[in-house]
């Protein structure tokens, strides 16, 4: 698989990057993803939030995935898990890619499709699939 939506609970932020786990405050009232939906969304899922299939940052390793690419919002509470697990997968030895929205909330390119940030997203999710494949060689 070339994609995977990254959430993960706090309890499996190693401490090292504790101090940098800033987002879900910092961005709790942010248009599209505010902490009451984050909120929700857990409520609903009602995973156990120490498992490793929920919060990829609970397994013990790393080594051996696959290339990883990350697109990263600036105003979206979940944007510091996408950040820690990046480093964690540099960390180990895993190739990562890494686009950055500032200022955008969580999936702007949903709500603003005509946006030039949008299509500078679209064109930057092309180019990373791209990437991805080139990897596989």
């Amino acid at each position: 698989s070339t994609e995977n939506r990254l959430t993960y609970w706090p309890v499996c932020v190693p401490a090292k990057y504790k101090h940098i786990y800033l987002s879900r405050e910092q961005n709790k009232d942010a248009p599209v993803l505010s902490s009451d939906m984050m909120k929700f969304f857990d409520e609903m899922y009602k995973a156990d939030s120490k498992s490793p299939l929920v919060s990829p940052t609970c397994f013990k390793s790393h080594k051996g995935l696959p290339p990883t690419y990350f697109q990263i919002c600036g105003l979206d509470p979940l944007r510091d898990e996408a950040i820690i697990y990046n480093d964690i997968l540099k960390e180990e030895g895993v190739k990562t890619k890494v686009d950055f929205y500032p200022g955008l909330p969580h999936s702007f390119w949903s709500w603003w499709l005509d946006a030039d940030f949008t299509k500078k997203y679209q064109e930057e999710s092309l180019e990373a699939v791209k990437w991805l494949l080139e990897q596989s060689q």
